[in-house]
């Protein structure tokens, strides 16, 4: 499928030569049209990840933009900012230390049965250097396999478990009340994909893999390990590097991320969001049962 490389509102700069994208002169406090809504998604269908820079946001600002985008997600593990159901903080202080959340490769929510289609994350407060977030293309990790390799997995389908969430709080970030019950959530997804906008294959692998259905977990185990090892390989990378004002955007079910814990001593605060995604949709047209 052709992919479309020109943008009328706003400059867009390739970060990488598989992934990720600048754009400027774009003011989305002020310009939220269906026109630019719309040319932004097919950005992100095109790149996976954004990094839009030079905006003035306030909660109500990126609410506004999550709106205008599409539905909210749904969130069954952070505590929403009050007043903002569809907004949570994502906070690091200064003299916080150990592991800061997202720190290992992952996908947003993977064990739902419809994941985030786009995550965004807003710089309020960063650091003068270091904090930055790196993605992985998930399309590109794909494409880099050998054609038996593809036969071979174009059927598979996998079960992503919510059980291992729980361990993952970090700081001053709030679950919410009930996030025990994620502990129980599975859901069966297909491991090779379909965009739904560009018709591109891309893996479906999270860190939250419990199994290859039909497949023991040690079966399972050195083929998903080898298929991580190939997503993450850096020629498939890029990294987004923060600074106050940047509104990053990224593709969820196609990539994968990590957050970079290089700060100590500097407060890191963002406000992130998430929009309405769609039920995976197996290559082979197969679809998995929930």
């Amino acid at each position: 499928m052709a992919r479309e490389t020109k943008f009328e509102r706003f400059q867009i700069r390739q970060m990488t030569g598989t992934i990720g994208a600048e754009i400027t002169g774009l003011d989305l406090a002020r310009d939220r049209s269906p026109e630019t809504m719309a040319d932004l998604k097919r950005a992100i269908h095109r790149y996976h990840v954004l990094a839009i820079r030079d905006q003035k946001m306030e909660l109500e600002d990126v609410h506004q933009v999550r709106a205008a985008l599409g539905p909210f997600s749904g969130n069954p593990v952070h505590e929403p900012i009050d007043g903002y159901d569809d907004l949570m903080i994502l906070n690091r202080e200064p003299d916080e230390t150990g592991k800061v959340i997202g720190e290992d490769w992952h996908m947003d929510l993977a064990w739902l049965a419809k994941p985030p289609g786009i995550t965004m994350l807003y710089g309020h407060e960063v650091p003068p250097v270091g904090g930055d977030t790196c993605f992985t293309s998930l399309e590109w990790a794909y494409r880099s396999l050998s054609p038996a390799m593809k036969a071979m997995i174009e059927d598979f389908v996998v079960v992503h478990s919510g059980k291992g969430v729980l361990g993952q709080q970090y700081g001053s970030v709030k679950m919410r009340a009930d996030v025990h019950k994620i502990a129980s959530f599975e859901v069966e997804h297909p491991l090779v994909c379909t965009d739904p906008v560009t018709g591109e294959r891309y893996l479906f692998v999270s860190s939250v893999i419990d199994r290859i259905k039909g497949f023991t977990p040690a079966e399972t185990r050195p083929i998903i390990d080898y298929l991580f090892k190939v997503a993450t390989r850096p020629e498939f990378n890029c990294r987004l590097r923060w600074a106050p004002g940047t509104l990053g955007m990224w593709l969820n079910p196609c990539v994968m991320h990590t957050a970079i814990n290089d700060y100590p001593g500097y407060r890191r605060t963002m406000y992130r969001s998430t929009i309405e995604g769609w039920t995976p949709i197996a290559a082979s047209g197969k679809r998995a049962a929930a």
